[in-house]
């Protein structure tokens, strides 16, 4: 005989849900109260009275809290209502009732992922792949997405491809596959994924918009461009429709599109780091720092227990201050310390490994860490060192305001090493290849070609040399120096009569060693090459702008005279 739980199940499955919520009613007692609280919490959900379902699984899991069936449910309520920080203290509670559930650390994980708090998702992501759960596929493909995120393409290529051992026929995984090709710039597996992907499902959205990336990839802008224009509804491709007409020169095209599409872009956090980065460039710093705020590298999760500093006082405190971007990025915006030192108790830097030893370490209330070697420390307040601009971006900068070491014991190393009756030049003409946009960003050196019919010593000063380059640069004959590290090469910089250098973190060293320096800058540059560069500019830099996509024979005829000026010939 069938009980009346099970009948009110029946029409539940039955989709007779008032007749279900009728019997609820009737078959309430002690003993079954918390069960029937869940089942009209299953009927609200299904008539869509959100509100009415989230009560009743609440009032399910007061009643007994060993019934876990109503935080499951609870969790998915929280999933579509967007109640991201219910869905991690959901997800919480469902891990400690039970800690071997993989089922839980994924549910906790995924909570975690959506709040962006990363470090933590990794850790029950991981859990749950220990636990060799079913969600173990979904895990590691959510784990190659955050290592994607945080432009670690190498690690999480390794996790799409065990992902895709578990999940062959999973069009999310080969698409994800796809776009950690596309930006490896790994031409033979992009051109395999591509196929795959397009055979599984060509209209799938993400196929769709990895189709255009492709086309870029490959220099096939129109057809990239079409692409985007057809679906620019979706904010993923219009954003990137936006920033392509950017790049490519039509400035105008880009600016209408961004004033068409003002309102559906500031109301999406999704666009906002974008925003920010234009709002920079163009000037309009009240608001780009604000939207700045959301850039994907602010989202490391750093001491979490930690708060933000927003401008407190600082006197009796100590901040902790972590980089979050590239090595150019830290060597640029370590300037900005000094202000911070003037108004702080103490300030601990922390920057990449790489280049720790790079700089001054002698300063009273200033310590030099990497990430490494802070966990078991004290701090008052954390802040990102590319988030400390909007407090100090108007202050005067002295030319000498750097925090790069250059010790005289470690210059003389290079004493009489160079050839003094000839011009000494450092080039570095492309950055890593998997930087923001690339290859648009780095010069192909052939380009540069005229510039080597000079009776110049060159020295190459990048460590990494793209495929397309490699060739040519055998072909020449310009001494390696790619091998030497950045200790190292602040000994070498300063014995150089100059440094030409694209975007990279050897422009910003050499720059910040006041050696001369000259920039060579896309069509497209990033936001510090805008307005705010024209607040703390490199006293030694020089920028040779590129004025027409794809085309460097302009910058490289300028570049060519101004060394024949130099060479007075």
């Amino acid at each position: 005989m069938m009980s009346d739980l099970d009948k009110i199940i029946e029409n539940i499955n039955n989709k007779d849900l008032d007749k279900a919520l009728e019997l609820c009613k009737l078959c309430e007692n002690d003993n079954n109260v918390h069960i029937i609280h869940n089942l009209k919490g299953v009927i609200y959900h299904l008539q869509n009275n959100l509100d009415m379902a989230e009560t009743s699984f609440l009032k399910s899991f007061k009643l007994n809290q060993n019934y876990l069936d109503p935080l499951k449910n609870l969790y998915i309520i929280h999933n579509k209502t967007k109640k991201v920080e219910e869905m991690i203290n959901v997800g919480k509670k469902l891990v400690e009732k039970n800690q071997l559930d993989s089922s839980f650390n994924y549910k906790l994980a995924f909570a975690f992922d959506l709040k962006r708090k990363f470090s933590e998702a990794l850790k029950y992501y991981k859990k749950c792949i220990e636990l060799d759960g079913k969600e173990k596929n979904f895990a590691f493909n959510n784990i190659g997405s955050i290592y994607l995120k945080q432009n670690k393409p190498k690690s999480s290529l390794n996790y799409f491809l065990k992902a895709l051992n578990l999940g062959q026929n999973d069009k999310i995984i080969i698409n994800n596959i796809l776009s950690n090709y596309l930006k490896l710039k790994d031409k033979k597996n992009s051109d395999l994924f591509y196929l795959k992907a397009e055979k599984f499902d060509e209209d799938y959205i993400e196929f769709k918009y990895n189709k255009a990336e492709y086309f870029l990839s490959n220099n096939q802008i129109n057809e990239a461009i079409k692409i985007l224009e057809k679906n620019k509804h979706n904010l993923k491709f219009l954003i990137k429709l936006i920033k392509l007409n950017f790049i490519i020169g039509k400035n105008e095209e880009g600016k209408i599109l961004l004033e068409n599409h003002k309102e559906k872009i500031e109301k999406n956090t999704e666009s906002f780091a974008f925003l920010g980065m234009r709002k920079l460039f163009d000037g309009d710093f009240e608001n780009g720092w604000k939207y700045y705020e959301y850039r994907s590298s602010n989202n490391l999760n750093i001491l979490e227990n930690i708060k933000e500093w927003k401008g407190e006082d600082l006197k009796s405190k100590h901040i902790l201050v972590y980089c979050e971007q590239g090595l150019g990025d830290t060597i640029q915006f370590s300037r900005y310390i000094f202000p911070l030192l003037k108004i702080s108790k103490k300030v601990t830097l922390v920057v990449q490994k790489k280049i720790q030893n790079i700089f001054k370490n002698n300063f009273s209330n200033l310590e030099i860490q990497d990430k490494d070697t802070i966990h078991d420390k004290i701090f008052d307040y954390k802040i990102a060192l590319g988030s400390i601009l909007k407090f100090f971006y108007k202050e005067k900068l002295n030319k000498n305001d750097t925090l790069i070491d250059l010790s005289k014991e470690i210059t003389n190393k290079w004493d009489n090493k160079f050839d003094t009756n000839k011009l000494n030049v450092g080039i570095a003409w492309s950055g890593s290849i998997i930087g923001p946009n690339e290859p648009y960003r780095s010069v192909p050196l052939e380009s540069l070609a005229k510039l080597f019919t000079l009776d110049i010593n060159f020295f190459c000063l990048q460590n990494e040399i793209w495929e397309r380059d490699l060739n040519y640069f055998k072909s020449l004959k310009i001494e390696d120096f790619g091998k030497y590290n950045f200790k190292e090469l602040l000994s070498i910089i300063p014995k150089l009569d100059l440094v030409i250098s694209s975007d990279t973190s050897l422009l910003h060293l050499s720059a910040s060693l006041n050696k001369e320096t000259w920039g060579i800058i896309s069509s497209y540059p990033d936001w510090r090459w805008g307005k705010f560069n024209k607040i703390n500019p490199y006293e030694s830099l020089k920028l040779f702008h590129q004025k027409n996509f794809n085309n460097w024979n302009e910058v490289t005829n300028e570049i060519y005279k101004n060394l024949k000026n130099k060479l007075k010939i």
